[in-house]
């Protein structure tokens, strides 16, 4: 079996003032603003480590600041939560070729910035799959422009393009994702970072850019027969390094997270998590553990990106990466709740969460699902210590220790 066939089934279901950074989120408000390590150099990264509440919704064309309004507004007088992290689809960003559309993240900004007691920071995730059978002429996750070219490559279906996904007889029927292996595909998707960054580097209150798990790619090409003829681990890794390249040269105050969990077989997941550690990436990595599983399990099933980043990876990565840099984790619904991770003693409470944060994957930024405690996952509702409203008063009593200005940044 693959990898990509593998991970098929483990994809998730799925204030310091501006330049400055904060030593420690629990004396976030009191401290005096100090600078990170390069005080004077042009290519300091804005820092601002700590808790933040991450949207479960994903902003894609159409949707406006009321679809995630609610959720956002429990930010307010939770002082020790720094701030938002949303999703963004590359269809809500770029409707038509060459015009980028960011009043919805403006507003997002806007909001954050001036509606609560506190002003908290943005974090965008650029999300690369659709969770469903894409139909025609749906944009929602893909510009039309890709999926209407055919210089764009080849897709399951006729006269579409720019992607690959679960299929048959000619038609989607399930997961797919942006074909970002294709280099025609992925200088289209580089020119949308490079005017994110135009638009966002300087805007001090724009904590990082997270580009979302590469194993939702490898596995929409490589799991579902047929596969992508096109498809690579060599050719996505090169084309990653490309992106990520261009990511860090059109962000160059602002850190770039990406989401390295598995390609179709392990070497190319070690060998880009140890290039990120020499390119200042910051890692990141959904499906958390808690650290109960981790000290009685190990470390076997997480993916190879985080193993790599341990130093525990039995196919070659096993240089700790730990001291270069600093891990920007999220906290999934089905991380706690549900039966998604039961095999391995999930799901985790917060407590348990924190302590593997702070322990063994030492993170300086958590991003931590919004529950209202209305959800379900399954046949199982919202535990009480993850509904939000308690989770915040445990985010604010338990900072994050692992803090530091990373090594790996300039």
């Amino acid at each position: 079996m693959t990898r990509g066939r593998w991970i098929a089934a483990a994809v998730a279901l799925a204030s310091c003032i501006g330049w400055w950074s904060c030593p420690s989120q629990a004396n976030a408000q009191a401290a005096q603003p100090n600078s990170p390590a390069h005080p004077n150099s042009p290519a300091q990264i804005k820092w601002n480590p700590g808790h933040y509440m991450a949207s479960g919704a994903v902003m894609s064309a159409g949707r406006t600041l009321a679809y995630v309004r609610p959720e956002m507004d429990d930010l307010n007088h939770q002082n020790h939560v720094l701030g938002y992290r949303a999703w963004f689809t590359w269809g809500a960003l770029e409707p038509t070729r060459g015009n980028y559309d960011f009043s919805v993240v403006d507003s997002l900004l806007a909001r954050l910035k001036t509606a609560y007691d506190h002003p908290k920071r943005l974090v965008i995730g650029l999300w690369l799959y659709g969770q469903h059978a894409l139909e025609p002429n749906d944009a929602r996750i893909i510009p039309l422009y890709i999926q209407q070219d055919p210089s764009f490559g080849a897709s399951p279906v006729a006269d579409s393009h720019g992607w690959w996904g679960q299929n048959a007889n000619g038609k989607s029927t399930g997961m797919y994702a942006l074909a970002l292996y294709n280099p025609a595909v992925m200088d289209r998707f580089i020119a949308l970072v490079q005017a994110l960054g135009r638009h966002l580097d300087s805007e001090g209150y724009f904590e990082a850019l997270v580009i979302q798990e590469d194993s939702s790619v490898a596995q929409a090409a490589s799991a579902f027969p047929p596969v992508d003829p096109n498809y690579s681990d060599d050719a996505w890794l090169t084309q990653l390094e490309r992106l990520l390249t261009a990511a860090v040269t059109a962000f160059p105050h602002t850190s770039v997270v990406m989401q390295n969990t598995w390609f179709d077989r392990p070497r190319s997941g070690i060998a880009l998590e140890q290039w990120m550690a020499a390119h200042r990436i910051a890692p990141g990595s959904p499906d958390s553990w808690g650290q109960s599983s981790i000290s009685k399990s190990g470390t076997a099933k997480l993916s190879d990106g985080i193993k790599t980043l341990m130093g525990v990876d039995t196919y070659g990565g096993t240089v700790d990466l730990r001291a270069q840099m600093s891990a920007m984790m999220e906290v999934q619904s089905p991380d706690m709740m549900g039966t998604f991770f039961e095999s391995v003693g999930g799901p985790w409470a917060p407590i348990d969460f924190i302590n593997a944060f702070n322990q063994t994957y030492k993170a300086s930024h958590v991003f931590w699902t919004h529950l209202a405690g209305s959800e379900s996952l399954g046949s199982g509702g919202v535990p009480p210590p993850v509904k939000w409203s308690n989770l915040a008063p445990i985010l604010d009593a338990n900072p994050l220790t692992n803090t530091g200005y990373p090594a790996n940044y300039p």
